[in-house]
């Protein structure tokens, strides 16, 4: 299966902000401009996934539209990483012994009471499941950076175990570090191609 991931456009808000599971909205005219710019680079007659964020869903059901979808099927386990209190707040406010103490323990501790690295590497891990399970040769994805790298990172730890077994704990911290590994910038509206193994053959 191959998967086209795509960044959502850039949101209408200052970069100095911590934003994660927030819904920001994007405006109407970088919305189209992006389109305009992926629908040469997309294939047509394929699903379309989104998260259900509006910066996400928005361009997800004008690819759907312009490429051949009656439909765009909005998958929650792909939204952003929850950053509870430090949500919509600007860096440079968060209290820095806040931020220390998630980069004292990047795998256990929830930034702003929100969400863990692991946990969001289970959902997405269930993400990803979802997706295989319509057993279609290609899809089309929209959603956030952090939710592309723990993807690559999900398929990447799938690709060397040759099963589909769910991850234990243990396995959600692995993938976890591997999607922090992952040091590369990505744009705002730009595609990322990840092909999964393909299912293995049930015995006769």
């Amino acid at each position: 299966m191959l998967l086209y991931l795509i960044r959502h456009p850039q949101p209408v808000l200052d970069q100095r902000t911590c934003y994660g599971r927030s819904d920001i909205a994007v405006a109407p005219e970088v919305q189209q401009q992006c389109l305009e710019q992926l629908v040469t680079q997309l294939p047509r007659n394929v699903p379309v996934f989104s998260s259900p964020l509006h910066r996400c869903a928005g361009l997800a059901q004008l690819l759907a539209l312009r490429l051949g979808q009656a439909d765009v099927v909005l998958e929650r386990d792909l939204q952003e990483m929850d950053f509870g209190s430090w949500e919509l707040r600007h860096w440079d406010d968060i209290p820095w012994a806040e931020v220390e103490a998630w980069n004292q323990d990047l795998l256990h501790h929830a930034p702003g009471g929100g969400e863990t690295l692991p946990a969001m590497a289970w959902r997405i891990w269930q993400a990803l499941r979802s997706m295989r399970a319509r057993a279609t040769p290609a899809a089309i994805v929209v959603c956030h950076a952090g939710s592309i790298r723990m993807l690559h990172a999900c398929a990447q730890w799938r690709a060397e175990r040759g099963d589909t077994r769910a991850p234990d704990q243990q396995a959600c911290e692995d993938i976890a570090l591997r999607a922090m590994a992952q040091r590369r910038q990505i744009g705002f509206g730009e595609v990322i191609s990840l092909t999964l193994p393909a299912m293995p053959t049930p015995a006769a």
